[in-house]
């Protein structure tokens, strides 16, 4: 490599770099795509081959799957979890827990308790919020794992059919399928709660769920609920393959499910 395609490398890398740290969706996907024209051209002009340059680009779509063999196949999860009330976790920890909670509340919803569990390595902490006259749960999330976390926020709506509608801001794609009767909504870029709101309206709205199909719950069942939904979606998972059972009371990701969860992460890192 000589200097003149350093400093075009170096300057596509900065330049990528640049764009993801704007906030906007747009410039974020502009920095990606850079980023891997750059991973193209290192390989390009280290070798002069083109096929060194897909390489390259290949090589971030392998990256997930490392982590998944290396990582996630030897975890093991509880089949069941128990979610209880828990305190919230410290402002230094979660500095934004306070201002989501003020701003779910001046969309009409009322707190109703902090609760939480244990999924293997990752801790989880949520406060939950009812408002009455749409018939809608509201939760603000927290989840910590090896000094890494984040938060997110979701609405779910009940049917009398049992069906489950939820929207949610999780920047991540899905770790297990759905079950069938819970259809989701991911809206990862949110612009604010009251953005999150409507669009949960239209996600009903184009489900054709009418206020008349939802279901009123007494705010003390909700975590009895989540548990519920919880064990739906694990015997779901583990009918179609992608957990396994291991030992007693724990199951882990079969094969199938390793790539279901890589084909889910490049999916991801396409649309992003």
């Amino acid at each position: 490599m000589d200097l003149p395609q350093f400093l075009y490398l170096a300057a596509t890398v900065v330049f990528a770099v640049a764009c993801r740290t704007f906030e906007n969706r747009y410039v974020h996907k502009i920095g990606w795509l850079t980023l891997l024209t750059a991973s193209y051209l290192g390989g390009y002009f280290l070798t002069g081959s083109h096929a060194a340059g897909a390489c390259g680009i290949a090589l971030w779509f392998m990256l997930p799957w490392v982590e998944i063999v290396g990582r996630v196949r030897k975890l093991r999860f509880p089949l069941k979890s128990e979610v209880k009330h828990r305190f919230p976790p410290s402002r230094e920890l979660f500095p934004d827990l306070e201002q989501l909670s003020r701003e779910i509340e001046d969309q009409g919803f009322e707190r109703a308790d902090d609760t939480g569990w244990k999924w293997s390595e990752t801790d989880h902490f949520m406060r939950l919020f009812y408002h009455a006259e749409q018939r809608t749960q509201a939760a603000i999330a927290l989840a910590q794992q090896e000094g890494f976390a984040f938060s997110y926020v979701s609405l779910t709506s009940r049917t009398k059919g049992s069906l489950i509608y939820t929207t949610t801001n999780y920047p991540f794609p899905p770790t297990m399928q759905f079950s069938p009767s819970h259809r989701m909504n991911r809206y990862a870029h949110a612009q604010s709660m009251e953005d999150l709101v409507a669009n949960h309206a239209d996600f009903l709205q184009s489900q054709v769920v009418e206020m008349s199909d939802l279901l009123s719950i007494d705010t003390e069942e909700m975590p009895a609920y989540i548990e519920r939904d919880m064990s739906a979606q694990i015997d779901h998972n583990i009918t179609v393959g992608l957990i396994e059972l291991i030992g007693e009371g724990e199951f882990r990701y079969s094969w199938r499910g390793c790539f279901y969860l890589w084909f889910e992460v490049v999916k991801d890192m396409v649309r992003v």
